[in-house]
C-alpha cells in the first residue's frame, strides 16, 4: 500500500496489541467468529478453518509475530480477505481481531512513518495513525507465509 498525496480507504484492525492498517479493497467481509475445525500439524498461527459463504477459510493470529497471541471473545471479528496476488479466485484468508475494525481515510501528510518496529515479521512498515502505532502488512511475506506453510503443514 503505498502513502501517495491521494486518499486511500482503509481499515484500521486491532490486532493483538497493535494495529494494522490495510487497504479496504482487500478485504471481503468482516464476520464474527464461528465454529473454527483444527488444521492438523499447522503452524501456531493457524488457528483452524471457519466456514464463510460455504468455504472452508484458514483463520490467522498474525498477533503470534510481534506480541501476544490473541485471545476470541465477545467483541473478536474475522475479517476475510480476498486471495493475494497470484492465487486462485477462491483462496480467500481471514485475520482474527479483537474488535471490529475501523474505517480510515488516509492523507500522507496525515501519516507520520516510523522506523521503529519496521523490523518486525511480515510488516512492511510501521506508522503512527490517530496517535496509535500501526503497520502495514507485508503483501509478499504474507503470501508466501499463508500459502506456502499451509501447503506444507508443520511450518
Amino acid at each position: 500500500m503505498a502513502l501517495a498525496d491521494d486518499r486511500i480507504h482503509a481499515l484500521l484492525l486491532p490486532v493483538s496489541d497493535r494495529y494494522l492498517l490495510v487497504p479496504s479493497a482487500l478485504v471481503a467481509e468482516i464476520t464474527v467468529v464461528n465454529a473454527l475445525t483444527p488444521v492438523p500439524l499447522s503452524p501456531p498461527w493457524l488457528l483452524g478453518a471457519m466456514a464463510w459463504r460455504s468455504r472452508p477459510v484458514a483463520l490467522c493470529d498474525l498477533g503470534r509475530f510481534w506480541g501476544p497471541a490473541a485471545t476470541m471473545g465477545p467483541k473478536s471479528r474475522a475479517v476475510v480477505f480476498y486471495p493475494l496476488p497470484g492465487r486462485l479466485p477462491t483462496e480467500f484468508f481471514a485475520v482474527l481481531t479483537n474488535a471490529e475494525p475501523q474505517s480510515r481515510t488516509i492523507e500522507a501528510p496525515s501519516v507520520l512513518l516510523t522506523d521503529e518496529d519496521a523490523v518486525h515479521p511480515h510488516l512492511a512498515v510501521s506508522l503512527d495513525i490517530d496517535e496509535r502505532r500501526a503497520g502495514i502488512p507485508d503483501i509478499a511475506s504474507l503470501k508466501e507465509l499463508f500459502y506456502d506453510a499451509i501447503a506444507a503443514p508443520g511450518g
